[in-house]
């Protein structure tokens, strides 16, 4: 009875050790943005997302009164993106906060880089995601995804981006838009679709 016992409570330690030196790693490292352009994310940058989102409402709420899709074409730009979730991540105070969130576009990726404070911790993170979608089809893969010092393996990666995709592909969160067309390009995101009743 005694064995099973102590191999339980070395495993235990094992685990526990293995958290230590992982959280350790993660918080003490720092991520390379050496090859991401600086987003200068100025209070017209929150602003002109703002209106743009606006609008898009507004489109919405025409499309639902009349009941029918009315074509619609967003663009942001890194900054505006940045600004609208920055403010975003700074609110989450459930489970901590994320600050420094800012997002960098280039040829069909998107760099989201930040800070995570949660339970007196602080780890600096970095999200490569590919994203392309053309004639509604969706391709989307994880290229980096980076913890302080720690680069995710593979196999962690794709269990979170298919734990995403099954939830997108849930209805979540639920837009009142059918996306046609997802462009990433130098600094910019255009989405094209339309808006649905």
């Amino acid at each position: 009875m005694r064995g099973p016992f102590v191999l339980l409570l070395w495993l235990f330690v094992s685990l526990a050790a293995l958290v230590v030196v992982v959280g350790i790693f993660a918080a003490i490292g720092t991520v390379d943005r050496s090859d991401l352009p600086v987003v200068d994310v100025a209070a017209e940058a929150k602003t002109l997302a703002t209106q743009k989102v606006d609008q898009f409402g507004q489109l919405s709420a025409q499309a639902r009164a009349s009941g029918e899709s009315r074509p619609v074409q967003v663009i942001f730009s890194d900054a505006e993106i940045s600004a609208l979730i920055g403010h975003w991540g700074r609110e989450s105070k459930w489970w901590g906060s994320v600050d420094r969130l800012q997002v960098a576009f280039g040829r069909n990726l998107m760099v989201l880089t930040g800070l995570i404070k949660t339970c007196g911790l602080e780890f600096d993170f970095r999200l490569d995601l590919f994203v392309s979608i053309e004639q509604s089809e969706r391709q989307v893969a994880v290229q980096r995804l980076q913890l302080g010092d720690i680069h995710t393996p593979g196999f962690v990666s794709a269990a979170l981006l298919e734990l995403a995709t099954r939830t997108v592909d849930a209805g979540l969160p639920r837009i009142p838009m059918r996306i046609e067309s997802l462009v990433l390009a130098e600094g910019e995101l255009i989405v094209s679709g339309a808006a649905i009743p």
